[in-house]
């Protein structure tokens, strides 16, 4: 269940001191609704934003709060080229490269994974036949990437081929 995922980030994040979360505000919520972001993303902001004075909460990688998110996703590589293909970029390793979710190969249970992408080699203009070899899945779905993110035991290591 996702709210376990969550108490066990919360507890992470406190014995750590590395940030807290916190509900998103009606504004921000709105603006990850208006950018694009999927319903599972927007619905965990709603009570779980990362602390917006930092703008993320970081373990070994780092969870963007919604601004930092659409910053990510409209102004950074990759997530700037990611994103008008149907990954939404929300978390990064210390590398920089792209904790996304993946709105493109929705499971059968209608949810999202989670998957990571190289921030160096993903060029303007790409298909998604370009970068779906670079594609590597870290979690079946938001609630699986929580509980991995708490543990510190996410796969950080990406494709290049």
């Amino acid at each position: 269940m996702i709210s376990e995922a969550i108490a066990e980030l919360r507890a992470e994040l406190h014995k750590a001191g590395a940030g807290s979360l916190q509900p998103a505000s009606e504004e921000h919520l709105e603006q990850a609704r208006m950018f694009g972001f999927p319903p599972v993303l927007v619905d965990f902001y709603r009570e779980n934003e990362p602390d917006s004075t930092d703008g993320l909460v970081e373990l070994d990688q780092r969870l963007w709060s919604v601004q930092r998110a659409i910053e990510e996703n409209r102004d950074f590589v990759p997530g700037v080229h990611l994103f008008p293909l149907g990954y939404v970029v929300f978390a990064s390793n210390g590398f920089g490269d792209a904790y996304c979710i993946d709105t493109v190969h929705v499971n059968s249970s209608g949810e999202y994974p989670v998957v990571i992408f190289p921030h160096d080699v993903i060029e303007a203009g790409a298909s998604l036949e370009d970068v779906e070899h670079l594609r590597l899945t870290v979690a079946i779905n938001l609630e699986d990437f929580l509980r991995q993110f708490a543990r510190r035991t996410l796969v950080e290591d990406v494709k290049y081929e």
